[in-house]
């Protein structure tokens, strides 16, 4: 009997043991996955914060960008409604510049200045209207390849005249301006504007 006793003790034991061990693992299996989903949590969060950051940076770009468009529309319609006017104030502007050697131009140093600019060959009676955010650095560039380069090598003589952007009409895009620019000295069919300018 008493040998049954240390025996049914003994495996009593072995029982404790093997449930104790089993709890322990359970327990340490439980707290790593209670920390892996911390871990998942965090990520999640940090996540949704990103995802939230990108929306509202998309969300402010689609704003400006439809503000933007917004304006341009705005400014489109004001020119179309007072486009004559605009063409007699740029010209009375342009007329009241002096006209400067292409020389005075071509050796000075770049300085900024958004603006247009009327290029005019005296000999042949011709125009170039443009825009530039560097009105000296732009005019300088004309003289590499093209039309006008020519005619100077040649020995036209070239003049010029340039309208900064505190001279123009704040209303007006240079795209605008630069259009009417052409317009008013026909320089598209009549000059050496490729184009009636860019809108």
């Amino acid at each position: 009997m008493t040998s049954i006793i240390i025996i049914l003790g003994i495996i009593l034991l072995i029982f404790i043991f093997f449930a104790v061990l089993i709890f322990m693992l359970y327990r340490r299996d439980n707290r790593r996955d209670k920390k892996l989903l911390e871990i998942g949590s965090e990520n999640i969060e940090v996540l949704a914060t990103y995802v939230a950051a990108q929306k509202e940076q998309q969300e402010t770009e689609r704003a400006q960008k439809e503000l933007k468009q917004a304006e341009q529309k705005q400014k489109l319609e004001t020119f179309k409604q007072t486009k004559e006017q605009l063409k007699e104030k740029l010209k009375s502007q342009i007329d009241a510049k002096a006209w400067k050697p292409l020389e005075t131009i071509l050796k000075s140093a770049d300085k900024g200045g958004v603006g247009i600019y009327v290029m005019y060959n005296e000999t042949k009676n011709k125009f170039y209207v443009g825009q530039a955010k560097q009105l000296h650095k732009r005019i300088r560039d004309h003289f590499v390849v093209e039309d006008i380069t020519r005619d100077y090598l040649a020995g036209d003589k070239i003049r010029v005249k340039m309208l900064t952007a505190n001279e123009l009409d704040a209303d007006y895009r240079l795209d605008h301006i630069e259009k009417t620019g052409i317009e008013i000295f026909n320089s598209d069919k009549n000059g050496y504007n490729k184009t009636g300018g860019n809108m």
